[in-house]
């Protein structure tokens, strides 16, 4: 039988870290409760769908299932359960070290998420106690770029032999456990790392763990996506979408595309931190539908038509730009549609702020899956398509659930279509990128064009 778990939630949120909540966890349900100095300080709680002011004192209780035993903004900060995470190895690697190992199952999740849960994305910091949290707030990171140059070479030469085999080398992963210790964690299928880099316009490799600051040289927090061998040249063509998206106007981060030591790799700028390095409260649009319906817990299990009406729901309950929300959530799948980004799901969008001020999250991961034929779908949120009737049609006609007539949808589709006149033709001239992937991924966005062209001619 599970004995229960307790841990604490903290935040630096504000200008001085301060204990959030209490949680306590068992076999049957989770309850987390917030404490008095956090509710009266104003700062963003848990989730948008858990405000301090309305939720007080009372004890938030999350019944357990085997599937989701934690809450779904708790369940986000622990590392997907496959083999290809290098964080999860890595985490198991310093588990595996303990005298009693925790068993598989939850008690393993729950540990994983007291190694991962703190500096993550979001503001959420994680602790097994109250003197564990105090502690980790006050150790002072002051590493020098020349220290870490020293042996930058032998880190990224085991990430690329763990990445590329993710042969569960103990002697590698060990090598990475000591290096970079409980590092916080980044869902999704491509390997991520969390760490900060020199603020500047090129960059070789040099890098600081997540969130360190030096006296010397300006650092910049950044999740670096590793390019493993069945997504040869996938790096490449994230990088030149998020160039598309820029130039159409969006909110995208700044990028660094960099091959380090025979490593590939793309830093992408964090997002939830300020200038003064705080973090900003960060949700993805997963973690706050599934917090709100217990049926969802997967993108699959909602509509696109849904996703439009569910964001006008959350905009009642917090300071969101409704309309402007709903118009760029439908501007960004037109984009996808014509870029072949089939991947475009709930946890690759978010919100960003809290209660009194929140936006939709940047552009930070417009990746063309479709280039691969066992990503290649049209779209991750699914949309029931009627036969007989034109589908960029019936696209266009679910502007309807995002705030926008059907003509506004068209007019979204066309005017992304003419923005991205030239995507093929870049494709094609990136020879860093397998021929194979460069003519499937022209195939596919030549074959939506052709469709959209079909349904408006």
């Amino acid at each position: 039988m599970m004995t229960d778990r307790h841990a604490v939630i903290w935040t630096r949120a504000g200008r001085s870290p301060i204990k959030m909540a209490s949680v306590v966890a068992t076999a049957r349900e989770c309850r987390i409760t917030y404490t008095k100095d956090f509710i009266d300080s104003g700062l963003p709680g848990l989730s948008l769908l858990a405000d301090p002011t309305v939720v007080q004192q009372g004890t938030m209780v999350w019944a357990s299932t085997e599937s989701r035993p934690l809450p779904p903004r708790l369940m986000a900060m622990i590392p997907p359960n496959h083999a290809g995470n290098l964080q999860r190895r890595i985490y198991a690697e310093i588990l595996a070290r303990r005298a009693t190992p925790p068993a598989p199952g939850m008690e393993t999740e729950w540990e994983m998420l007291i190694l991962s849960g703190r500096n993550g994305i979001g503001h959420l910091d994680v602790f097994s106690n109250d003197v564990e949290a105090s502690a980790w707030y006050t150790q002072v990171a002051d590493q020098t770029v020349a220290v870490l140059k020293k042996g930058r070479s032998k880190i990224w030469a085991i990430l690329k032999d763990e990445v590329g085999q993710h042969a569960g080398n103990h002697g590698g992963l060990a090598d990475l456990a000591d290096f970079f210790g409980p590092t916080p964690t980044a869902g999704g299928m491509i390997t991520k790392v969390l760490i900060a880099i020199p603020d500047r316009p090129a960059w070789s490799g040099e890098f600081l763990h997540s969130g360190s600051r030096t006296k010397r040289t300006p650092f910049v927090d950044v999740i670096v996506k590793i390019e493993e061998p069945q997504y040869d040249g996938l790096l490449d063509l994230e990088s030149l979408c998020l160039n598309v998206h820029r130039a159409a106007g969006f909110d995208v981060p700044r990028s660094w595309r960099q091959d380090i030591d025979g490593l590939r790799s793309l830093a992408i700028e964090r997002f939830d931190r300020s200038k003064e390095g705080l973090p900003i409260p960060f949700e993805s649009l997963m973690t706050v539908f599934a917090s709100g319906s217990r049926r969802i817990q997967n993108s699959q299990d909602v509509m696109w038509i849904e996703v439009g009406k569910m964001v006008a729901k959350i905009g009642r309950v917090c300071d969101l730009d409704i309309r402007k929300a709903q118009e760029t959530l439908f501007r960004r799948l037109a984009f996808a549609l014509m870029t072949g980004n089939g991947d475009m799901h709930l946890d690759n969008l978010g919100f960003l702020g809290g209660k009194r001020e929140v936006f939709l999250s940047p552009v930070y991961d417009p990746a063309p899956m479709r280039a691969w034929a066992r990503h290649n779908m049209r779209m991750a949120v699914p949309m029931d398509f009627e036969q007989g009737r034109p589908i960029y049609r019936q696209i266009a006609d679910t502007a309807t659930s995002f705030g926008l007539s059907a003509s506004q949808g068209r007019d979204i589709l066309l005017n992304a279509a003419e923005a991205t006149k030239d995507f093929c033709e870049q494709v094609m001239a990136m020879g860093n990128v397998p021929e194979a992937r460069r003519q499937a991924l022209v195939d596919v966005v030549t074959g939506e064009r052709k469709l959209l062209c079909k349904a408006f001619p």
